[in-house]
């Protein structure tokens, strides 16, 4: 069944007042409410401090000598097309903008490469740094690390901050580019290059040195 239609109202031929006061009480707000966004302070914007990691490494990259060329990518001990050649020089800076250089300055050198990422350099580094407390390096020699592929989006950065939780007392370069490590044909974590007093590649290593495999390294180039 359909039911019957109720009568429409009258239409009103103007507003109300109560509804005309409602109506100016509105725009009333509204424009307290423009004035205020307009008038209030822009928000600061957030300060490179605070977005910051809490230590990075500095922006300059080292310098690296042209006399040296670049030393093939590392593949294999056997037949190291690099062992001979002379190894490229940098002039380089730690953390801290503490000057370290590589150079051929008659001095025997051992260069470990570190990423902070690595577990594999995680692990060499306690092992190294204890056996550098234990006995230290023989006179002459000059033990150098560099950390290189440093990566804000990766585990255990800084790297600056790691070495420093691990009592690491090695001078360091910052590889903040990665060509120091390019230059020396790194392949792989930890990489190690030994270098003779004359300044010429003795030898190159990937991976995990025990303290034995460190002297014998180190033995390697060590001046008679």
């Amino acid at each position: 069944m359909t039911r019957p239609r109720k009568p429409s109202p009258a239409p009103r031929t103007g507003p109300s007042v109560p509804m005309l006061v409602l109506g100016l009480g509105a725009l009333v707000i509204a424009i307290a409410a423009v004035a205020a966004v307009a008038l209030a302070p822009a928000p600061a914007a957030p300060s490179a401090a605070a977005s910051a990691p809490p230590s990075a490494p500095p922006a300059a990259s080292p310098s690296i000598g042209a006399a040296a060329a670049d030393l093939s990518p590392y593949a294999s001990t056997t037949n190291d097309d690099a062992v001979g050649r002379p190894a490229p020089e940098v002039d380089g800076r730690s953390f801290d903008g503490t000057p370290v250089r590589i150079t051929a300055d008659g001095r025997p050198k051992v260069i470990v490469f570190l990423a902070h990422w690595c577990p594999h350099c995680q692990r060499e580094v306690p092992v190294v740094q204890a056996w550098l407390d234990a006995k230290g390096m023989p006179a002459g020699v000059d033990l150098i690390s560099v950390a290189t592929a440093i990566d804000p989006n990766r585990p255990n950065y800084p790297p600056d901050a790691w070495l420093a939780r691990e009592h690491w007392s090695v001078p360091v370069i910052v590889d903040a580019d990665n060509q120091v490590a390019t230059r020396y044909g790194l392949t792989a974590f930890p990489f190690w290059v030994a270098v003779a007093g004359d300044g010429t590649v003795a030898q190159r290593l990937t991976g995990e040195l025990t303290p034995e495999q460190l002297d014998a390294l180190v033995t390697s180039v060590a001046s008679p």
